[in-house]
């Protein structure tokens, strides 16, 4: 009885991970798309065996038929469970949080770092540190963050599904030593309608002097129309809260006509724009910058 309980133990923990990077890959790709690329594999394999009468393919064929069968049913119960436990985790953090949504003494933020690195595709990755000022305890606090798309191309809901955030958070003395930090997010839209995804991170009731967040976005396809030429694009903040100073930067991955790149400022300070090798530097930064006050700048890559 032992062992047989050791069995699926075993067979539970490796099978766990492969379910889950199977999930993943469906919800990032979608559910009609993986299963038609399956069914076309699996339909060439098979027709193979016909043809050419070898009974090792059709064997494979009708083997990786039940797997696929099995693996459909795994998908869709992991996946209906992940999306409970999710929904139930959401649920239990916006009710803790509802009766203390407003508060006598607002998180202060220290300092503001993004960098962001555009690949030669259009392809993103973004990372912000945020670092904060000590916040009277007992207090539940949250910051809130957004990235917005500028693109022209119309972001799909496959799109947003591919989008990847994580957030994290550290102190002061061991910044090495950070950890996930809970976070909720939604889609929504600018006023002037672009597509934008807010993300809450929530700190619980203690918020020390210099505690560092850090949120990192992994956008596939996030600044495609610049990079190929087809539109500018806007590289801008906008405070709604005090903030001490900020720094942004913005890394252009391998241009090949650096004389085809423009950069036309947009009421940033201290605007820099430099060379790395092959990569294209534009900075700014300032200190106390006034709320509700956009900064940044407009890049364009026409290399016709």
């Amino acid at each position: 009885m032992g062992g047989s309980s050791d069995l699926r133990r075993i067979v539970s923990r490796r099978l766990a991970p492969l379910v889950a990077d199977l999930e993943e890959h469906v919800f990032r790709y979608g559910y009609f798309r993986t299963l038609t690329g399956t069914l076309a594999s699996l339909g060439t394999v098979g027709l193979l065996g016909q043809v050419l009468g070898l009974a090792w393919l059709r064997v494979t064929f009708a083997t990786a038929a039940a797997c696929l069968f099995v693996l459909v049913s795994a998908l869709s119960f992991a996946g209906t469970q992940r999306l409970r436990g999710k929904l139930k985790h959401i649920e239990e953090l916006l009710h803790t949080y509802a009766d203390q949504t407003h508060s006598p003494s607002p998180l202060s933020v220290r300092e503001w770092r993004q960098e962001v690195t555009v690949e030669e595709n259009g392809d993103a990755h973004c990372r912000r540190d945020l670092v904060l000022d000590a916040a009277a305890n007992g207090t539940l606090r949250y910051v809130s963050v957004n990235l917005v798309y500028y693109g022209t191309t119309r972001l799909t809901n496959r799109d947003r599904r591919k989008v990847r955030c994580h957030a994290y958070h550290a102190g002061e003395d061991d910044v090495d030593q950070r950890t996930r930090a809970d976070g909720t997010s939604v889609w929504t839209f600018t006023a002037d309608g672009k597509p934008k995804l807010d993300i809450y991170i929530h700190l619980g009731t203690v918020v020390q002097a210099g505690d560092l967040i850090t949120v990192e976005w992994d956008w596939p396809g996030y600044s495609a129309d610049l990079m190929n030429g087809t539109a500018p694009e806007s590289f801008d903040v906008l405070f709604t809260k005090e903030v001490g100073k900020f720094e942004h930067r913005v890394v252009f991955r391998n241009v090949r006509s650096p004389a085809a790149f423009k950069v036309r400022n947009q009421n940033a300070q201290n605007l820099q724009r430099h060379r790395i090798g092959q990569d294209i530097v534009v900075e700014f930064s300032a200190e106390a910058p006034e709320m509700g006050d956009r900064m940044g700048f407009i890049a364009d890559y026409s290399q016709s």
